[in-house]
């Protein structure tokens, strides 16, 4: 629920009954989460809705990623980094499944639907720079609702770079 409150508020500041209701979540329920989320410096009041009888929730930082490299002999972290990935490959899963369930008949999004994968040699440097890349170019597509254009839909995007086991050059 963190992550996905986090989600979003990328798109702008929201109030916990608004973030509720677009989870299916209760004010309370959204409200605890995002107190949290405050706690540990992820979101922050938002100034630009001061006062009034609902209190506005904006992430403190837009270009927020998660490092999954745990430091030495921290369980706790290495714990809580297992969930996270735990959570995106269930994702990645819910994806897939409903894509394949679904049968829109639009043809131009049949055609623009993508799935697949290589195997490269590269160096570290160079997934880094593929990575960054990636990420700038979606960065640009997650835009606000007001920003998108006619005809945009919710598109699941995922990128993986996993080194293999005993394959160097």
């Amino acid at each position: 629920m963190r992550l996905r409150l986090l989600e979003l508020l990328r798109e702008g500041p929201a109030t916990a009954t608004q973030l509720g209701r677009r989870l299916g979540e209760s004010s309370g329920s959204t409200s605890y989460h995002l107190r949290v989320l405050a706690k540990h410096g992820f979101v922050e009041d938002d100034e630009g809705h001061p006062g009034g009888r609902e209190r506005w929730w904006r992430r403190v930082d837009e270009g927020m990623t998660i490092v999954t490299s745990s430091p030495a002999d921290e369980p706790e972290y290495e714990a809580a980094v297992a969930q996270l990935r735990e959570v995106f490959l269930q994702r990645d899963e819910r994806a897939l499944a409903a894509f394949f369930a679904s049968r829109s008949g639009d043809e131009a999004w049949a055609q623009a639907a993508f799935i697949g994968g290589w195997t490269i040699y590269a160096t570290a440097e160079e997934i880094a720079e593929l990575t960054r890349t990636l990420l700038e170019t979606i960065d640009v597509l997650r835009r606000s609702p007001e920003d998108r254009p006619p005809g945009a839909r919710r598109v699941y995007v995922t990128w993986r770079a996993l080194p293999q086991p005993g394959e160097e050059a």
